[in-house]
C-alpha cells in the first residue's frame, strides 16, 4: 500500500474511527517509523528481554486495533496510547517471564528517574507503583506514562491533556519523586 500523497493523520484517525479500515491501515504505515522508534527506546531500557522493536509494536498494534470506541483525539494521543499499549506488552511479557520456572532472572527496566544516573527498576515494581500512583492521582500516572514511556515532550503531553506546561512540569516533578520514594522499598 502506498500513503496518498498530503495523507493528514488527523483525518486518517478520523476516518478509522468512522469504520474506514484501509484509512486504519494507511495511519499504521503512516506512523510505523514513529512506533519502532517508541519501541526501541523502550527495549533499549530493558534488559534480558528478546522481544524486537518489531514484535513489540506488531504485538501493541494487535492490542490498538482490538480497542473498541476510542476516540483519538490527534497523533499525540494515538502515540500516547501506543506507547501504553507498548508498556503493557512489556509488562506482560516481563510477567510471563518471571513465571518461568526455569527462568531465574528478573526483568528490569533501566530508567533515569533519580536524574543523569541510570539504575534498574524492575518493570513488573514499575508497572505495580504506577498503578498504586493512579489511585491516588490518576494525571501524575498518566504523565508518567506519556512522558517516560511514550517519549512525549512535556509540551506534546500538555497537548495531549489539554493542561498548561507549567501544571504538567510540576505534576512530573512530584510523580518522579513519589515513584522514587515508592520504589526504594520495593526489592530489586
Amino acid at each position: 500500500m502506498t500513503i496518498k500523497q498530503g495523507s493528514n493523520v488527523d483525518e486518517l484517525l478520523a476516518s478509522w474511527r468512522n469504520g474506514d479500515e484501509a484509512a486504519r491501515n494507511e495511519l499504521f504505515e503512516l506512523l510505523y517509523s514513529e512506533l519502532r522508534q517508541i519501541s526501541a527506546a523502550l527495549i533499549r531500557r530493558e534488559r534480558n528481554s528478546s522481544l524486537s522493536t518489531g514484535d513489540l509494536v506488531n504485538e501493541a498494534v494487535l492490542r490498538i486495533v482490538r480497542m473498541n470506541q476510542v476516540d483519538w483525539a490527534d497523533k499525540s494521543h494515538f502515540l500516547a496510547l501506543a506507547a501504553r499499549a507498548m508498556r503493557r506488552v512489556l509488562v506482560d511479557y516481563a510477567r510471563a517471564k518471571s513465571t518461568d520456572k526455569r527462568q531465574h532472572q528478573k526483568v528490569t527496566l533501566i530508567t533515569q528517574f533519580a536524574g543523569d544516573g541510570a539504575e534498574g527498576i524492575e518493570l513488573d515494581a514499575l508497572d505495580k507503583a504506577l498503578i498504586r500512583l493512579k489511585v491516588i492521582d490518576e494525571d501524575k500516572a498518566d504523565i508518567v506514562e506519556l512522558r517516560y514511556f511514550g517519549g512525549l515532550s512535556l509540551d506534546e503531553i500538555a497537548d495531549v491533556k489539554a493542561m498548561s506546561k507549567s501544571t504538567i512540569k510540576r505534576n512530573w516533578r512530584v510523580a518522579r519523586l513519589w515513584l522514587l520514594e515508592s520504589l526504594e522499598g520495593t526489592p530489586q
